[in-house]
């Protein structure tokens, strides 16, 4: 492939890459593949991995992966809650850490929440845990409020962060009877899959992030990961032949696909197929500049607004074209049957 692609190409390949032309064929293989999912809503990550598994995929199957440890759920990157493999979460909250404690060091200070709350926090849990497998934060806040650790006005929640970022602790099991966002924290030692530990993360960041967004930006990227521009930089420029630049996006930046990437450019349709992708979809989310998923009246609709909600829409020839309205299915046949998909995992 040479020179510059036309954003149809663009978008063709980045719906390709992110598996919303051809999913990956199981829950786990695209999970890897995506390597995290936005997933501050629950609802909205298994619809957004049940996209790009397989056609039939059911939130039950999902569910069950959950309850299995094949699935995790975990503050990983920019302290958002993202959906990943067992062997990735561990190296990907250590890589977010720092970053991450240091953003929330003045809400910490705010809450009141200190060194030693944390501590003692983590000493309840982790007993708890032991005795009990897995327990849902209503559980663990009822738990700490009894010892004296206050959970109100969201100190429960930065203390879980805390916990999570330490490495104590993920988002596993979905107990039976939960609502749509109900799951149970576990303990992080408790999983049996190894930890992948790249010899170099920041490269491998890179590396995955690319496989399944790309053509990005290395600022897509560093928005996405909540690594420091500077840093990705660095890393973009260790891998060096392994990226290959196909164009500019509409701020001037390179756009790479890794050099071997597996979709090439005569494997795409000529026409782009209708898809409805839901809440804080990857498709829209995760790149800094979204002009080629929107424009910018139709961005300003779909989020992040003020209370930082990213909303479902349809994409038509990978471009969003209006917000999808739980009230009104359409009357075309395919569209019908993806609007009751997604009703389906919302409900």
């Amino acid at each position: 492939m040479s020179g510059s692609l036309t954003p149809n190409r663009i978008r063709a390949l980045r719906m390709a890459n992110q598996l919303l032309l051809s999913p990956a064929g199981s829950v786990l293989g695209a999970a890897g593949h995506m390597l995290a999912i936005q997933s501050q809503d629950l609802a909205a990550g298994r619809y957004a991995l049940a996209h790009r598994a397989n056609p039939g995929t059911t939130r039950s199957e999902i569910d069950a992966l959950f309850s299995s440890g094949q699935l995790v759920r975990s503050w990983t990157m920019r302290g958002t809650l993202h959906l990943c493999l067992p062997a990735d979460v561990r190296w990907l909250v250590r890589l977010a850490r720092e970053r991450t404690l240091a953003a929330m060091a003045p809400r910490l200070h705010e809450l009141q929440i200190t060194a030693a709350d944390i501590d003692t926090a983590g000493e309840l849990i982790i007993s708890h845990l032991t005795d009990h497998g897995s327990a849902s934060r209503t559980n663990l806040f009822a738990m700490l409020n009894e010892h004296g650790i206050g959970t109100s006005a969201q100190r429960g929640v930065h203390l879980l962060m805390c916990l999570v970022l330490d490495g104590l602790l993920c988002l596993g099991p979905i107990p039976d009877g939960a609502g749509p966002s109900g799951q149970n924290l576990i303990l992080l030692e408790t999983l049996t899959a190894a930890d992948l530990e790249p010899a170099e993360p920041l490269q491998e960041l890179l590396r995955r992030y690319l496989r399944a967004h790309g053509p990005a930006s290395v600022r897509d990227a560093a928005w996405y990961t909540g690594q420091t521009l500077t840093t990705l930089r660095r890393a973009a420029a260790d891998l060096g032949a392994e990226l290959h630049c196909v164009g500019q996006d509409a701020r001037g930046e390179d756009l790479y696909l890794l050099t071997d990437y597996a979709v090439h450019e005569t494997a795409l349709p000529s026409r782009l197929p209708l898809r409805l992708l839901g809440p804080f979809d990857e498709y829209y989310l995760s790149y800094a500049d979204r002009s080629l998923a929107a424009d910018a009246q139709l961005q300003a609709s779909i989020g992040p607004g003020k209370n930082g909600m990213v909303k479902a829409f349809w994409l038509r020839l990978g471009r969003a074209t209006e917000l999808w309205n739980a009230e009104t299915a359409p009357t075309d046949r395919i569209g019908a049957a993806l609007h009751q998909r997604y009703v389906e995992f919302r409900t």
